[in-house]
């Protein structure tokens, strides 16, 4: 099985009710990424064969999560206000041979239209980053924050706490209590997501009287995580003294393979030194990354890539 760097999602079976746990919905990932458009107009189930090593080695995991997958897995359509919805059982079959290593899982036909047409606004998240999570309320905020990331100004807002926990899955009913809610489900959730994705999250509550009713959540991408970070790096620099900042300029030096003579160059060349600060801030806050750093802040200095070599101590 190839699999894809990124999974496209369309927009609306992200916003909207689902009932996965964590393994089922590392199977669904997984189903997610081998879809294609050209499947839409299938009139037959689709067999996918998964190595068990994506989802579970454990047999009695692998079992729990199959019979769950047949009688709970669904994806429900509602639009309350129409008074209207669709419900559908995600999956027809499943076999699952430890011998062979492989996972076998049967799509439902009516299911593929809703969850491969894209054509109506999808989301993008990396498949890897999805099944690295290990809650599953991480997942579907994963998900719902990769909805809104580049949207509003990385702004999901006005959020209603009922919507959410209809949203999340978080039904039982320990969580009608907010701050059981907020120490069980969003705050794990917004750690194990800035932790391991390419986004980190915050929110704000907002009170109707006393009651918490509606949360904003603020995303930040990899992107602006690092503009923020170059930011705070310079005025760091700013606040140094003379005396500092030529330390901090032989500091930032030792961590490139520089001669002695470029080294001495980028100091005695006050454009140099600006061109050479600005690169290592960029590097230091994530905005660049290249694979050899050396070579990359050479082409920017102007040396000659072939010269630059380990400094000699």
């Amino acid at each position: 099985m190839k699999l894809k760097h990124y999974n496209r999602q369309p927009n609306a079976s992200i916003m909207t009710r689902q009932s996965f746990s964590l393994l089922e919905k590392r199977v669904f990932y997984i189903v997610l990424n081998q879809l294609s458009e050209a499947d839409i107009n299938l009139k037959q189930n689709k067999q996918f064969r998964i190595p068990a090593k994506l989802i579970t080695q454990n047999y009695r995991q692998m079992l729990g999560m199959a019979q769950s997958l047949m009688r709970n897995c669904q994806i429900w359509l509602r639009n309350d206000e129409q008074k209207e919805f669709q419900a559908y059982n995600v999956f027809s079959s499943a076999r699952y041979s430890a011998k062979e290593g492989i996972f076998e899982i049967g799509l439902s036909y009516e299911v593929i239209p809703h969850i491969a047409q894209i054509k109506s606004g999808y989301t993008e998240y990396e498949l890897a980053i999805a099944l690295s999570l290990n809650k599953t309320y991480s997942q579907r905020l994963y998900e719902m924050l990769s909805r809104w990331k580049n949207f509003n100004g990385g702004t999901w807002s006005q959020v209603s706490v009922e919507d959410l926990r209809d949203l999340l899955g978080a039904n039982e009913e320990t969580y009608d209590d907010f701050g059981q809610l907020k120490r069980r489900v969003l705050d794990p959730s917004c750690e194990e997501i800035s932790e391991k994705t390419d986004i980190s999250c915050s929110y704000q509550i907002q009170k109707t009287g006393r009651k918490v009713t509606h949360l904003s959540f603020y995303i930040q991408t990899q992107n602006s995580k690092a503009i923020q970070e170059l930011q705070e790096i310079r005025e760091a620099l700013n606040a140094l003294n003379m005396d500092d900042r030529w330390k901090y300029m032989h500091e930032r030096l030792e961590m490139y393979d520089f001669t002695k003579i470029q080294r001495n160059k980028i100091l005695q060349d006050e454009d140099l030194a600006n061109r050479f600060v600005n690169a290592d801030m960029e590097i230091q806050a994530g905005k660049r990354k290249p694979n050899d750093a050396t070579a990359y802040m050479a082409v920017i200095l102007g040396f000659n890539e072939s010269r630059v070599r380990k400094a000699k101590k």
